[in-house]
């Protein structure tokens, strides 16, 4: 009979945060294109605060052009919006605007055009969006006196960051 043993993962060896959220990192990286991911979570930097409670952005397509000197392709990228009826008229006349914020953020022409698609946005995740963004001043103390003891000022802040976004990521 074969007795099997069973070994344990844990190492008990102290890593890194940044070699911790790998996996996290990985599971949005490997979802989204970088441009993708940084369209959808700068909206409302992008766009102002009009727009991104009016509208989403969804995906981004990648559409042949034409080929240069090396037949290679060359791809038009395709921003694809969600915009609710009530703005839709408005997002349209602003096309340009928006596309030129878009590679303006970037810095290169990373949109050629958008895509809109009308759709309801629901109000509750536009306000929960806005409610959830800060911490209560009652939490805040809680969590600076469980790191009282810690003397480096900057590691402080850090953690009372990422302990008021783990509480906006519980509340999502």
């Amino acid at each position: 009979m074969k007795t099997n043993k069973t070994e344990s993962n844990r190492t008990f060896v102290p890593k890194k945060i940044g070699e911790t959220l790998s996996k996290v990192n990985k599971k949005y990286s490997s979802k989204f294109g970088k441009n993708e991911f940084l369209i959808i979570s700068k909206w409302p930097q992008i766009v102002g605060t009009f727009f991104a409670d009016h509208s989403e952005p969804d995906k981004i397509s990648k559409v042949t052009e034409e080929f240069n000197e090396l037949n290679e392709p060359i791809f038009k990228n395709f921003l694809h919006v969600k915009v609710s009826p009530a703005a839709a008229v408005e997002f349209q006349h602003y096309k340009d605007t928006i596309i030129d914020k878009i590679n303006s953020f970037f810095g290169y022409k990373a949109i050629a055009d958008l895509r809109l698609q009308q759709n309801f946005i629901p109000k509750t995740k536009v306000n929960n969006k806005l409610n959830n963004n800060k911490i209560s001043a009652e939490e805040k103390e809680i969590i600076k006196n469980e790191i009282a003891v810690i003397h480096d000022e900057e590691l402080q802040k850090s953690i009372v960051n990422l302990g008021a976004s783990i509480k906006r990521e519980d509340n999502k």
